[in-house]
């Protein structure tokens, strides 16, 4: 039984599911966290889109065994490993998204839009613009973007524009080290596992990775003096939160360059302990300027 549920949690990829909490930004950004109605929403829209999130994982392992096997840490994947019930998997991808997006729904029309919206991206990008460089990328992050209105619609506020783009900017850093990894790790097998990749070369990747970090850290210091945190804060103690920022990118690209990770940013956030660290600190931090001393 135990076997069966590991299983199951693998298959999920539940530790993926860390990508989901970026829901709660608008909530927390927004002072409002507090405000239980709104809380419980963006509760009931993490558990939907995590649902959702493992039903694409899913899909996405079934398309990709064959090139999953070439992969050192791709190939121990439950179905990549085999063997398994194709019938069984899709039925199961059935039951997640059926699931998920009737979670969604019972928050808000919007937030079931924003599910559905997720799920195409995901179909465009694996029929479609994952072989694509570039925009291979572009798409993957776009998921987070959807992410964040989703968290917006259920907990009721816009998001900052800045806050946005600071998400949005992340997740191509985070999309781009793993390519980067990828090359790295598979070197002339690259292009058999992701053909895309043969059109990427490790120094075109590490340019933009310091274009999409550079703005990542000038954006969010950008939005944490912006007239619009001044004016819900009264001060500029958010400024400071910069720090954690800075610090998290520059080990993240040390964990990607050094120890040569990179390959799953859900797993190296919870593994690593010192960028870990680093994010419960921003987040006590945030936390305490927004609604302890504001």
């Amino acid at each position: 039984m135990t076997g069966k549920i590991l299983y199951v949690v693998s298959l999920m990829r539940v530790r993926q599911w860390v990508k989901n909490f970026f829901i709660f930004f608008p909530l927390i950004f927004a002072g409002k966290l507090y405000q239980p109605a709104q809380a419980f929403d963006c509760f009931v829209t993490l558990a939907g889109f995590c649902l959702v999130s493992s039903s694409v994982y899913i899909f996405n392992d079934l398309l990709d065994i064959k090139r999953d096997r070439i992969h050192p840490k791709k190939s121990k994947r439950p179905l990549a490993r085999g063997p398994f019930n194709p019938s069984m998997v899709i039925a199961f991808i059935i039951l997640l998204v059926v699931t998920g997006l009737f979670i969604c729904f019972n928050v808000s029309r919007e937030v079931f839009l924003c599910a559905l919206t997720y799920i195409a991206l995901n179909l465009i990008y694996n029929f479609y613009t994952k072989k694509i460089v570039i925009l291979d990328v572009v798409f993957v992050a776009f998921g987070f973007q959807v992410r964040i209105w989703a968290g917006s619609f259920a907990a009721g506020v816009f998001p900052s524009v800045w806050l946005q783009l600071c998400v949005l900017l992340l997740a191509l850093f985070l999309g781009f080290t793993k390519r980067r990894h990828e090359i790295s790790t598979l070197k002339e097998k690259a292009g058999e596992h992701r053909s895309v990749l043969a059109h990427y070369t490790a120094y075109l990747l590490d340019q933009i990775i310091i274009i999409c970090s550079t703005l990542t850290i000038a954006f969010y210091g950008l939005y944490v003096i912006s007239a619009d945190t001044f004016g819900r804060i009264s001060n500029q103690r958010m400024a400071y939160s910069l720090i954690f920022v800075v610090y998290g990118i520059f080990r993240y690209l040390y964990l990607v360059h050094v120890k040569k990770l990179g390959d799953e940013p859900g797993e190296i956030i919870l593994s690593d302990t010192p960028i870990l660290t680093n994010i419960l600190a921003w987040i006590f931090y945030v936390g305490f300027v927004l609604y302890v001393i504001r």
